[in-house]
């Protein structure tokens, strides 16, 4: 049981129970000691795992005889593009005939549009594919499609092309979701740009809509380029996009290149994509002050 449950964040259902020996006898013996703690009906997590985000999300998609996939809010999150709320359900999508049981705590979704349900894997979880999870999204929080896609643009999960065919295979007659992507297609305004370009384009709004003075962007200083700044008060912002650091080698170019910049007066601030989302006026407030330390008077 311990190495069913360490592949599943602690679960163990009554019918992987069953195959290993253990009795409907047994299974109500170990939950009602406290050895399993019930999840949902017929899913248990072992003593000792903590209740996270993903056992949550797993627990879900056990519960109906294995036959869900993470979708919607709760697939967005797997991919890194969500943060959920502390009472925010579930999201799953029911594969096959479908039962009408409910599960506490868990949307289940029995769509009509099956195009896109192959799943993926993310973080072990059984997941709708990006741009599905996109499409879905946008049925049930559509105002999010927006700043959600361009996350998955930013972590390379989708492009331009990606989202046209999806919209053309799930375009059919009473389809929720379809809209809001139209809606990006139609207004597209990233042209052929790639990922980081994106998160350029992001911060270029934030900066116009906080009344900073007017900035560059790819600004020469020798043989490197400064994504953007002032060069009146040689200011410069750096955006880190995911996974700039993963390797050793990466962070040392980027310290070489910090310490060029510095070296001929640059003051250098670093900024995340999730900073730029999640805390926007924290960024403004940083620039303000570096700026303010070069001279500049609002």
């Amino acid at each position: 049981m311990q190495e069913i449950a360490q592949r599943q964040f602690g679960l163990v259902t009554r019918s992987q129970a069953l195959e290993i020996g253990v009795s409907a006898r047994q299974w109500s013996r170990l939950n009602s000691s406290g050895v399993l703690v019930p999840r949902h009906s017929q899913v248990s997590g072992l003593f000792g795992f903590p209740e996270t985000r993903e056992q949550k999300i797993m627990a879900a998609t056990l519960a109906l005889g294995g036959r869900g996939i993470a979708s919607h809010r709760s697939a967005a999150e797997l991919w890194g593009v969500w943060t959920p709320n502390n009472s925010e359900p579930v999201d799953i999508i029911l594969q096959g005939r479908t039962s009408g049981r409910e599960v506490c705590g868990v949307v289940v979704h029995r769509p009509r549009d099956h195009a896109d349900l192959a799943p993926f894997q993310k973080r072990e979880i059984l997941t709708t594919n990006a741009t599905r999870t996109l499409i879905d999204l946008g049925a049930i929080v559509p105002y999010a499609v927006p700043s959600v896609t361009e996350r998955m643009l930013i972590a390379g999960n989708v492009t331009r092309e990606h989202l046209k065919r999806a919209v053309a295979r799930h375009s059919q007659r009473g389809r929720a979701g379809i809209g809001p992507m139209r809606e990006i297609l139609a207004s597209w305004p990233y042209a052929d740009r790639p990922a980081d370009s994106v998160f350029e384009l992001r911060m270029d709004r934030v900066l116009k809509a906080y009344g900073l003075p007017v900035h560059e962007t790819q600004i020469s200083v020798g043989r490197y380029r400064i994504d953007f700044g002032w060069g009146q008060w040689k200011v410069a912002g750096e955006l880190d996009g995911w996974g700039k650091y993963e390797r050793l080698a990466q962070f040392q170019k980027q310290a070489r290149r910090d310490a060029f910049l510095q070296i001929r007066g640059w003051l250098v601030v670093h900024f995340t994509w999730h900073e730029v989302v999640r805390s926007e006026r924290n960024v403004i407030q940083e620039l303000e002050q570096a700026l303010r330390s070069r001279g500049w008077k609002p």
